[in-house]
């Protein structure tokens, strides 16, 4: 990642945070996520930054963890609410400038040393 596609990309994280405190419920984008790991890697620095914007201590659950999370996050993640786009619900609450580009981002994983089964 190039420093203007992570310094865009910290950027959308703190509009990401802006939904959060203003009760949005949905998905970070990929690049966004990137930058949540990152900041959740300082852990202490992590939780102190929550506890003062939020007021509670904001989890992160990976999409990998499919159903083995609660059923109030389940309910949540199945809600035709949460299928709204975050980038959508962000430009509703009125965040202009959004990068739209950070919002939409896919990367393509091919991993091609991966033998199927009926290869071998």
């Amino acid at each position: 990642m190039s420093d203007t596609d992570a310094l865009n990309t910290i950027i959308e994280l703190e509009n990401y945070y802006t939904g959060v405190k203003n009760d949005l419920i949905g998905e970070p984008s990929e690049m966004v996520d990137k930058a949540w790991h990152a900041h959740i890697l300082n852990t202490p620095m992590y939780f102190n930054f929550c506890e003062s914007n939020f007021g509670y201590y904001l989890h992160h659950i990976p999409y990998w963890t499919g159903g083995s999370e609660d059923q109030q996050t389940q309910a949540i993640v199945s809600s035709l609410e949460f299928q709204i786009p975050m980038y959508t619900k962000l430009k509703n609450l009125g965040l202009q400038h959004l990068n739209e580009t950070v919002w939409t981002y896919k990367s393509i994983e091919l991993n091609y040393n991966i033998k199927k089964k009926d290869d071998l």
